[in-house]
């Protein structure tokens, strides 16, 4: 009897032995545990490079749209702010959804001091989901906005872009990137805006600004 144990004890240690030095199967079971990482981990570099290119890609479209307009030697229009829009979507890739908005800026006294000066929108033109500035608003852009010389007038151009990530929240929220770009009119003290309206005296109502 102690002989049959003996060899139950030893075809039992035997078993073990082999079980141990087999390691088929190991490399699968150590890949399931990496995989998940490495796809997340791809995954994720995938999504950030594409919020960087769209980030460059929409503060690239801003400042050309702005560039266009500044070259303007008289005013726009409605119909002149629509094409703008058009082109920026176009910049865009047409990817996201889009917003622009553009407001001429006057400053009118104390120009040299950033703290002191004394700063006016002369007319703001914006797409459906924006509002157009008003001049109670500047406390919001006041800091943004270059100093420039009295007399002398800034186009400003703000764009956003609502940006939905690959693969949903997963990695990153989805967001609005904005951009914001300063120019001066190059052919004339100012750019202005064409209502399309006409007043009591048959002229077309123009929004420009008062020093200009």
């Amino acid at each position: 009897m102690f002989n049959q144990l003996n060899s139950y004890v030893r075809a039992v240690s035997g078993a073990v032995a082999r079980l141990k030095a087999d390691t088929s199967g190991a490399a699968l079971v150590e890949m399931g545990m990496v995989l998940p990482f490495l796809i997340f981990l791809t995954a994720g570099g995938i999504v950030v490079q594409d919020a960087i290119r769209v980030t460059y890609l929409q503060s690239k479209a801003a400042y050309t749209v702005s560039d266009m307009v500044s070259r303007e030697d008289n005013f726009i229009d409605s119909g002149y702010f629509d094409g703008m829009d058009s082109i920026y979507r176009f910049l865009t890739n047409n990817s996201y959804p889009t917003e622009l908005r553009m407001s001429t800026v006057e400053c009118t006294a104390d120009c040299a001091d950033q703290a002191q000066r004394v700063l006016e929108f002369c007319w703001s033109e914006s797409t459906d989901g924006l509002t157009d500035l008003t001049n109670a608003q500047m406390i919001f852009y006041a800091d943004r906005i270059p100093l420039f010389a009295e007399g002398d007038t800034l186009l400003m151009t703000e764009a956003f872009l609502d940006y939905t990530p690959w693969f949903g929240d997963l990695i990153i929220s989805a967001q609005t990137f904005d951009s914001i770009a300063f120019t001066r009119p190059r052919l004339a003290p100012q750019i202005k805006f064409d209502t399309g309206a006409i007043d009591t005296d048959g002229n077309q109502i123009i929004r420009d600004c008062f020093n200009n």
